[in-house]
């Protein structure tokens, strides 16, 4: 009798894993996969609205061509402010990087590097650089340190030493009116 009782208490142990598991799968996938559909919805609360691509396309279109989908409305940048993807780890003085775009995911709105490389001068004077120290806080760096830590997150991520992560290696620029490069400040996303 007592051998039946935990022979009953295994199923039902199983079974209540097993459905556990199963119910977490197709439905995240399709919310990953596309938009505009309301049982799709982020699991991350925005303040903004959401808007459903006029043109019917899926959520994972980056805000330049129009996507909204669950994220809501693609994130506006400061005046004369750049989004970029660092392309190879950079040296002194100058760097290559790609413009990156918004593309709405299942965490919101996360930048991605499109196109060529483009290449960038640093300015001659005094360049303000950042590092990410976690969600919402930054550490002002000489602008070297900055070099180093984007070849590392590149090259070698074990290098990286706290309080700094590795954060998909995209960089806030402005520019001086030469285009060069007069500020930089590492994006930190999940």
């Amino acid at each position: 009798m007592k051998a039946t009782r935990h022979l009953i208490s295994t199923i039902a142990l199983v079974a209540a894993l097993g459905g556990g598991l199963t119910a977490c799968g197709p439905e995240d996938d399709s919310a990953a996969g596309s938009g505009g559909s309301s049982s799709g919805a982020s699991a991350k609360p925005s303040a903004k609205p959401s808007a459903k691509p006029a043109d019917g396309g899926s959520a994972g279109k980056s805000g330049g061509e129009g996507g909204g989908g669950d994220c809501g409305q693609p994130p506006k940048l400061p005046a004369g402010h750049k989004m970029i993807e660092i392309a190879v780890p950079p040296s002194k003085g100058s760097m290559s990087a790609k413009d990156a775009k918004p593309t709405c995911t299942p965490n919101d709105w996360i930048y991605h590097g499109e196109g060529a490389a483009k290449y960038y001068l640093f300015t001659a004077g005094e360049v303000k650089a950042e590092l990410s120290t976690g969600s919402g806080s930054y550490k002002t760096v000489p602008v070297g340190e900055l070099w180093t830590h984007a070849g590392d997150c590149m090259t070698n991520q074990s290098a990286v030493k706290q309080p700094y992560t590795c954060s998909g290696n995209i960089y806030d620029i402005t520019l001086d009116s030469e285009g060069k490069v007069k500020t930089i400040k590492e994006v930190w996303h999940p």
